[in-house]
């Protein structure tokens, strides 16, 4: 789509809290300017007066209709009874009763069960299936809803209302020009969520995606675009510090000299993402409330959201209003309405207290050198910074671009001279002078202004105003903040007259982010239906190269992680090379999207990857120890050799001879040689029906050498030529070791498999295990039970299913070690790789518990670990086992003498070592597996 042309440009900022839509009438903008024809009007157009705030329509109370400068990014989901549908009508079309904005947040806050809130925190969380009806978050009984689709709601929302406002089709949003915000340091993944949001409210074609500080220092540049020089000097370093509702931001702008002489604003540094916000500060105040508060039970899950919602309500009276406290009441249920209800105060003290204490302390050397970088659940069931001091987390980012400030501005301290503080939860006073006052502390700076702020007066509506104005600059209208890529970057190709492998330029050094590459149009030819790698190089002092440039591969050049992936093309899925040409965008979030496109059909293949941070990503690998190429394919050939001889006697001994080669035992075999070891397994398939000796060494290598199921880029590649493998069968399904390789060969590539896949062989398997019709030998029993207990992403009715038929099989007095294994992976609070919406309720593990120790075990019965696994706690009220049903399970594991380690998980949040997630699996995983949810989500 040729934004040139459109009526309108429209900025969006899509908030964790509140939204905001600005837009700029870019036609009558340019016609004030001079028109087209290159006359320009004597005096400046003040830009600012163009761009306007669109005033949102959305429900403010029951069957009131009112336009507002924000929507607030609340969607509600109304009951069948509990909101009359007529006071739900909006002046547009909606397909279901469900409604965002105001009303939402304020009737929801009554109800929480039905209140949809962190939508954007929860595109972030790589734990959860952020495709799945999973918010609200912890509530039951409630048609729920997806974070992507919960975002598109609010997309919807403010396209119809848009739509509804023009009226004209040819000016409605989809037809025009849309900036979108995201925070700055959003993944790769996170990104491509929003995008799917966007298509689904649709708006995909018209939109391009602005990080947030860059956005809200657009629209500080707005009020000054005349006269920026004359507040910032050349070499001034700016720091944009943009702490919302849901997530935090830093970037550092500075003013450099220009190519022609003149200055120019670039970006040097953008932050590390943080999930820290008004959303933890709400939950610290909850919690000092929730200690006020006369009762000896515990807030049920929807009361504690309840208690949030009015503590965030409180805060901004006490912070914006200046009121001395605030009465909090959570009213009761039922018969015990009056004396079932909490009341306690929210004092100014209290609030104030708890920013400068935790979340805007002064920092010293000590709080960076042990700045907890990891993540922890809290109570909204969301991944929140251990670490919540906001100081703590600027000096961090500040000190760690050190060198950067150093190379581009000469200076020997990444000092701001000047601060712009953005987002909600940086409006109080008091929040931005202790910032400023931690910075000046720690540089020990003698001016006491530094560093200085620049004026944000409508911080709520800043990063939307800003999204307008860079629309604006896109059409060369407007001061634009480059973004100048410190190196250059480069594709290996091979050639067809020269047998040495070259690179092709792709990002030459200073090019601008946003901006479009064009390669020449040389012929290339990529290999499809099979896997590929792309070998990706940078260089950050090569100079005069240009896009589409070939040169050598020499030390010039750094490599980096290579690009895997499979290009699928045609319906057979046969390996094919085909003819290519290339093309290229350098994105406006710091990423590459290089583009295969066929020359011998419409096919387009789409190739990402973020180039942020890329060298210090490219250090970072979990193996320390790969083998020589040689050695892999000696081995390789040495299994082609023993499974293609007829004679299976020297099969046995295919591990031992393996193991002999590499002079190393397979439980320490790399991930890259066991999947290695694994694509030749899977090449050999068809040789397993020569015999069961054949199939049953075969299941027990591939299953070896493909455990957990993921962890290499091409393991979704394997795993569906495996799942082919399931759908066939057993070739010799009467040999009992077959029968039992057969499972355990399912178990150890379960993780590996879909959802879908996995209630597949669930659905296969219930007869065996919850019908009981079919009667297995017990080893095969067990086998059977440990492969179900492996599938993580079944719906939690089957996991409840399988649970209520396992526990009457568990009995004090036999050894029965994996069936305890087995009922423990169904009850986990903390799932290995499985979405959070997976974990069985509290309530129903909390029953299965109590069976089991309401039994006579043995000293010998190993019940302890899977009790404590149980009822481990995460900081997730919606997924911990409430106090009164913890506190018995304490009791009884100190009965038991267990380990203090077991006590421990059950009474206080513990993080699971690499070791435990071993045990949990059933063995040890491949030595170089990084178990991280954020790459599994």
């Amino acid at each position: 789509m040729d934004f040139q042309d459109t009526q309108y440009i429209i900025g969006i900022d899509l908030g964790t809290t509140n939204c905001a839509v600005s837009y700029v009438d870019v036609a009558g903008l340019k016609e004030a300017m001079g028109g087209t024809g290159g006359r320009k009007r004597p005096d400046p157009v003040d830009k600012n007066q163009w761009i306007k705030v669109f005033q949102v329509p959305q429900l403010t109370g029951l069957g009131e209709f009112s336009k507002m400068p924000v929507l607030p990014s609340f969607l509600y989901i109304p009951g069948e009874y509990d909101i009359s549908k007529e006071g739900l009508k909006h002046p547009w079309k909606k397909r279901e009763d469900l409604f965002a904005g105001m009303f939402a947040r304020d009737h929801g806050a009554k109800i929480p069960s039905r209140l949809v809130s962190s939508a954007k925190s929860w595109l972030c969380h790589g734990g959860a299936d952020r495709n799945a009806r999973i918010l609200p978050w912890g509530s039951s009984g409630v048609e729920k809803i997806s974070p992507v689709d919960a975002t598109a709601e609010y997309l919807s929302h403010m396209r119809s209302a848009w739509n509804h406002f023009v009226k004209d089709e040819d000016r409605f949003m989809e037809n025009q020009f849309v900036v979108i915000t995201v925070p700055a340091s959003f993944n790769e993944e996170a990104r491509d969520l929003t995008m799917a949001a966007i298509e689904k409210a649709g708006l995909s074609r018209a939109v391009t995606l602005l990080e947030e500080p860059l956005a809200a220092f657009y629209s500080w540049l707005i009020l000054h675009e005349s006269d920026w020089d004359q507040q910032v000097g050349e070499n001034d370093l700016i720091l944009v510090c943009d702490v919302g509702g849901g997530t935090t931001d830093f970037s550092l702008i500075s003013l450099k000299a220009g190519d022609q002489g003149s200055p120019r604003f670039e970006r040097l540094a953008v932050g590390d993402h943080l999930i820290l916000g008004g959303d933890n500060i709400d939950l610290s105040l909850a919690k000092i409330v929730e200690a006020k508060f006369k009762s000896d039970t515990s807030l049920t899950p929807d009361k504690w959201k309840t208690l949030c919602h009015q503590c965030r309500q409180a805060k901004e009276q006490i912070l914006e209003s200046r009121e001395k406290s605030v009465r909090i009441t959570i009213k009761g249920e039922g018969r015990a309405l009056i004396s079932g209800t909490l009341a306690a105060d929210l004092t100014r003290g209290e609030v104030e207290n708890v920013l400068r204490s935790r979340f805007y302390p002064d920092v010293d050397s000590a709080d960076i050198r042990e700045i907890e970088v990891d993540r922890e659940v809290a109570d909204f069931g969301l991944p929140f910074e251990k670490e919540p001091a906001v100081t703590r987390h600027i000096i961090r980012f500040l000190e760690k671009h050190r060198d950067n400030v150093r190379q581009a501005l000469g200076k020997e301290e990444p000092l701001p001279e000047f601060i712009l503080f953005n987002g909600g939860t940086l409006k109080p006073a008091l929040v931005q002078f202790r910032i400023k006052e931690a910075i000046r502390r720690w540089f020990k700076a003698k001016d006491a202004t530094r560093p200085t702020t620049l004026e944000n007066n409508r911080p709520e509506l800043a990063v939307g105003i800003g999204a307008s104005y860079y629309g604006l600059v896109k059409q060369g209208i407007g001061v634009r903040v480059g973004s100048g890529s410190p190196r250059s970057y480069y594709l290996g190709v091979g050639t067809a007259s020269d047998s040495e492998k070259k690179a092709i330029c792709l990002v030459e050094r200073g090019l601008d982010e946003g901006a479009a590459i064009d390669l020449p149009q040389m012929a290339f030819e990529v290999r499809a239906n099979e896997p590929v790698s792309f070998d990706v190089y940078s260089s950050s002092f090569r100079s005069g190269d240009t896009a589409g440039n070939l040169l050598p591969i020499d030390d010039t050049l750094t490599p980096m992680p290579p690009i895997q992936t499979i290009i699928r093309f045609g319906k057979t899925g046969d390996k094919k090379t085909i003819p290519v040409t290339l093309g290229a965008e350098y994105t406006e979030m710091g990423s590459l999207s290089m583009y295969c496109h066929s020359r011998v059909s419409d096919h387009r293949w789409k190739l990402q990857f973020q180039l942020r941070d890329a060298d210090e990503k490219s250090l970072d690998t979990a193996e320390t120890e790969v083998y020589d190429e040689t050695v892999i394919k000696t081995a390789c050939r040495c299994l082609a050799d023993l499974f293609s001889d007829p004679d299976a006697a020297n099969l046995a001994s295919a591990g031992k001879q393996i193991e002999a080669l590499v002079e190393q035992t397979r439980a320490n075999w790399p991930l890259s040689f066991l999947r290695s070891l694994a694509d030749q397994l899977i090449d050999l398939e068809p040789e397993r029906h020569k015999s069961a000796d054949h199939e049953a060494r075969w299941l027990n290598l591939t299953g070896f050498c493909m455990r957990p199921g993921f962890g290499d880029a091409f393991d979704g590649d394997r795993i569906r030529k495996l799942w082919k493998v399931y759908l066939a069968g057993l070739t010799f399904d009467k040999a009992p070791q077959n029968r039992l390789e057969w499972w355990i060969f399912i178990r150890r590539i379960a993780a590996g498999l879909k959802a879908g896949q996995q209630r597949q062989f669930f659905q296969d398997i219930a007869t065996i295990l919850i019908k009981q019709k079919i009667k297995l030998p017990p080893q095969e029993m067990t086998e059977v039970w440990m492969t179900a207990g492996n599938l993580e992403r079944l719906l939690v009715k089957d996991k409840v299913a399988l649970a209520k038929a396992l526990i009457p099989q568990v009995k004090p007095g036999k050894t029965q070690d994996r069936l305890l294994w087995t009922l423990a992976r169904f009850g986990a609070r903390d799932l290995l790789y499985g979405s959070v919406d997976r974990v069985v309720p509290p309530v129903e593990a909390g029953r299965w518990i109590q069976q089991l120790m309401k039994r006579s075990w043995t000293r010998q019965d190993n019940v302890d670990v899977p009790v404590a696994q149980m009822a481990m706690k995460t900081g997730d009220r919606t997924r911990d086992l409430d106090p009164d049903s913890a506190q018995p399970v304490v009791e009884w594991l100190e009965k038991r003498s267990a380990k203090p380690s077991l006590i421990k998980m059950v009474q206080e949040k513990t993080v699971r070592a690499p070791a435990d997630q071993n045990i949990q699996f059933g063995e040890k995983l491949p030595a170089g597996l990084v178990l991280k949810k954020d790459d599994l989500g």
